[in-house]
């Protein structure tokens, strides 16, 4: 099996596992969230539409990644679609977009866990149609994105002239036979003289401050957040079961936003400084998209099983062929009550992460 071949069947499988899990998800979000989650609940549901949408669009482009001295390729191989390359430009495009925005979801997470912590008034602003403002966001991040890539990064002559023979030479492929988006930074003009690309350089630099502006809220609300937390331990008149609650939820948002970090933003970071200074990848860069394809499959399980309330429904529902043989009685409520106020998660946070939920 080839390099290429294991990077397609990555994202088939994990789009082929992330469907079902993120429908799951929704369905125990709507069926079986506590009252106290309020329009939290809402913003969970998007990430999980979210991750559907990138994973569908994954599997569709299956694009393959390709470090090459001053430039790499998000590169689809023609020869294994049935879909017009115009179309596919399109998609590609649609793929980086939705890259774009995705730790611009999770900084309006932040966002609202802050919020609630605080006790704002601007609470307010995601129980009403105002939410559709806060959704729009990431959309108009993932659209700029998309432009970007589109028009600055997209195939161009001098590109093709720089990776034709490495296309031909790694993949066995005429160039013909692909579409590809790629930052090319440094081109031979005549007499092979270096030309800085100021296009690339500009989308690369708009990318990057889109980037940066999403960490920089993801970190700076998520600790106002956390010192707020601390502070009203001691006084918070809040029930037990409600601390606990916002305690689960603020773990399962840290490790999930720590998952895309880790699988999507650091093996880009990576190509993209590559880049920047001529340093060829070569076929290690295809890391990249099996990491990314990882993502949507991944990211719906800490909210599956550091809420207990899902825990505990999954836990049984997984019991369901012991019970049907007499091997195993449901776990009946007051258990479940006890066994989350014992839960390894709560033991590990309690005392650190809280919130209020005077205005959810």
């Amino acid at each position: 099996m080839s390099w290429e071949d294991i990077q397609n069947s990555a994202q088939l499988y994990s789009a082929l596992l992330a469907i079902p899990l993120n429908l799951l998800l929704i369905f125990l979000i709507i069926k079986y969230s506590p009252k106290e989650i309020g329009a939290y609940k809402y913003l969970m549901i998007y990430i999980s539409i979210f991750e559907i949408i990138y994973a569908i669009i994954d599997v569709i482009v299956s694009p393959i990644c390709h470090s090459y001295g001053s430039t790499f390729l998000v590169m689809v191989n023609l020869k294994k679609t049935k879909i017009s390359g115009w179309i596919i430009r399109i998609l590609l495009s649609t793929y980086a977009g939705l890259y774009g925005c995705s730790m611009a979801i999770f900084g309006i997470h932040f966002v609202y866990r802050y919020f609630v912590a605080k006790g704002s008034s601007l609470l307010k602003t995601f129980q009403s149609w105002k939410i559709v403002i806060w959704f729009s966001i990431p959309v108009i991040i993932g659209t700029t994105w998309s432009l970007l890539t589109y028009w600055p990064l997209a195939r161009r002559e001098a590109t093709d002239r720089y990776v034709r023979d490495n296309i031909k030479e790694t993949f066995n492929l005429e160039l013909d036979d692909t579409e590809y988006i790629a930052p090319y930074f440094y081109e031979l003009g005549k007499n092979d003289t270096m030309n800085i690309y100021w296009p690339s350089f500009i989308g690369i630099g708009v990318n990057f401050c889109i980037i940066n502006a999403s960490i920089f809220t993801i970190v700076y609300f998520g600790y106002k957040c956390y010192k707020i937390l601390n502070s009203i331990i001691p006084k918070s008149s809040m029930s037990e079961k409600n601390r606990r609650l916002q305690n689960q939820l603020y773990v399962a948002l840290v490790t999930q936003t720590l998952i895309p970090a880790i699988l999507m933003h650091i093996p880009v970071s990576v190509i993209y400084i590559s880049s920047f200074v001529s340093l060829n990848l070569g076929s290690t860069s295809g890391i990249a998209p099996l990491t990314i394809a990882l993502y949507p499959c991944l990211d719906p399980l800490p909210t599956m099983f550091i809420i207990g309330q899902y825990r505990f429904v999954l836990y049984n529902w997984l019991m369901w062929i012991p019970r049907i043989f007499g091997c195993k009685e449901p776990l009946p409520a007051a258990e479940i009550q006890m066994s989350e106020r014992n839960n390894t998660f709560d033991d590990l946070t309690t005392g650190i992460i809280t919130t209020t939920l005077t205005q959810t």
